[in-house]
């Protein structure tokens, strides 16, 4: 936790950290409950990073992350960020290539040491049947047996543009089996009302249909 972060949180009363805290509690599980296609919709298509997938069948994670940008040959900058990190964060690396991967068993292990919810790899992971065994819930680009060396020469907890998307230190994460979606931290509420409305939505679609109404009279924009 940073120091001005800190300072603002001393300066809430008792109630007010813990109605904040409550506040964050329920819209993580908000989001931990809902796929990801579902927040896609309420974030009106941005922010996806349809091109990670899961390395564990059915595995979903939804937190804060703490972000690294690390050369694909050093994964020393890894190991600073795990230790970085605050329990239930998601660490989010992106790694400047594939050439060698900056994520494996040794750091999984580590990770869930610490206590982070999940990793998401933009770049290769290797190690597949340990992260397996630990069922620790990792997202990556693609696989590679080849590792680097732990230089710990990149940055930690610093903004990220990845695939076009913006990612800062305590945005929000959802990563489900298909896919990644980032939400800001400024827009967590007004996508949390959004969440409750497509799915709202999507419920009276479904009645409709049940009932044996046309799949386009139910929909508002559809373009006969």
């Amino acid at each position: 936790m940073d120091a001005e972060l800190w300072k603002r949180l001393l300066r809430l009363s008792p109630y007010q950290r813990a109605k904040k805290a409550r506040i964050k509690r329920e819209l993580i599980g908000l989001l931990l409950a809902t796929p990801t296609p579902i927040i896609a919709d309420a974030m009106n298509g941005r922010n996806v990073l349809s091109t990670l997938k899961p390395l564990l069948p059915r595995a979903k994670v939804a937190g804060p992350v703490i972000t690294a940008q690390t050369d694909s040959m050093d994964w020393g900058t890894t190991v600073r960020a795990i230790e970085s990190a605050s329990v239930d964060d998601i660490l989010f690396i992106y790694s400047t290539s594939s050439l060698a991967s900056v994520w494996g068993g040794l750091a999984s292990r580590a990770a869930q040491h610490q206590g982070l919810a999940g990793t998401v790899v933009y770049g290769s992971c290797r190690d597949i049947s340990t992260i397996r065994e630990l069922k620790y819930p990792t997202w990556a680009l693609t696989t590679n047996p080849r590792a680097g060396k732990p230089l710990n020469k990149g940055l930690v907890n610093v903004p990220l543009v990845v695939d076009e998307v913006s990612i800062h230190p305590r945005d929000l994460i959802k990563a489900d089996e298909e896919g990644v979606v980032v939400i800001p931290a400024s827009l967590s509420a007004t996508v949390a009302n959004k969440i409750v409305s497509v799915i709202a939505k999507e419920r009276l679609i479904e009645d409709g249909l049940k009932a044996g109404t046309r799949f386009s009279d139910l929909l508002d924009d559809f373009s006969p």
